[in-house]
């Protein structure tokens, strides 16, 4: 029966993902960013619904939509990206690899919706995005930058990578620290399997700017590390 589910999740997900990509590269044509996000987040909120997986929001107090934010959290599945989209209820922009950029049509979404690419492979290609980063936060763009780098393959993170620390502290913004809860249960890198279920999405309190901008990046990295990790209720 786990195999039916799975392979309905699957179809519903890779359909109603084509439907949004293309809707979205429409949306963006037509309409000012400010009106078709909101429909991006009923979109994606149905989505969840449609998946028969429960997301459930808390700490959202935390989030001033009047301040700037660089946003930090696990990375955990395939999901990660939707929810992000979904649940974060101030706009923002995201640090992806650059190699999302190549696939067809959601690169083209990718780009649409403004996200900056990030060659991984290439630290000064990778520094380079950094510095351009900085100056969308010094322009009061929230921006999204998962410091795992990848999808963790184990129910608990991996390292971070320390240009995500560079960024904040050279733009001197705030980090908001959120942690995804069952996620890993609902779908992860080392299974094809998808099952229902439900997802916590917890948004901590803000580290301050004045405290990023004072901290070096290695132990503002092992605050945030913690951070995250104590929001996270189950693997």
């Amino acid at each position: 029966m786990k195999y039916i589910v799975t392979a309905y999740l699957w179809f519903i997900s890779v359909f109603l993902l084509i439907i949004f990509l293309i809707w979205f590269l429409i949306v963006t044509i037509i309409f000012p960013r400010e009106k078709y996000m909101k429909w991006v987040k009923g979109f994606l909120r149905f989505y969840f619904k449609i998946l028969f997986i429960k997301v459930e929001v808390t700490g959202t107090e935390n989030i001033d939509p009047n301040k700037t934010y660089v946003f930090m959290s696990n990375h955990v599945s395939m999901y990660d990206i939707p929810l992000l989209l979904g649940f974060i209820p101030v706009d923002f922009y995201g640090i992806q690899a650059a190699s999302h950029f190549k696939v067809p049509i959601y690169g083209h979404v990718l780009k649409a919706y403004g996200n900056i690419p990030i060659d991984r492979s290439n630290a000064r290609a990778s520094y380079r995005t950094i510095q351009g980063a900085v100056e969308h936060l010094k322009g009061g763009q929230n921006i999204m930058i998962l410091p795992e780098g990848t999808r963790s393959r184990k129910p608990v993170m991996g390292p971070f990578k320390k240009l995500p620390f560079v960024m904040a502290k050279r733009a001197e913004v705030n980090i908001l620290p959120f942690a995804f809860s069952g996620l890993w249960r609902i779908n992860n890198k080392t299974s094809k399997m998808i099952r229902p279920g439900t997802v916590h999405i917890h948004f901590g309190e803000a580290i301050s700017a004045d405290l990023v901008t004072n901290t070096k990046e290695e132990e503002m990295m092992k605050l945030t590390r913690e951070r995250i990790q104590s929001y996270i209720t189950e693997p």
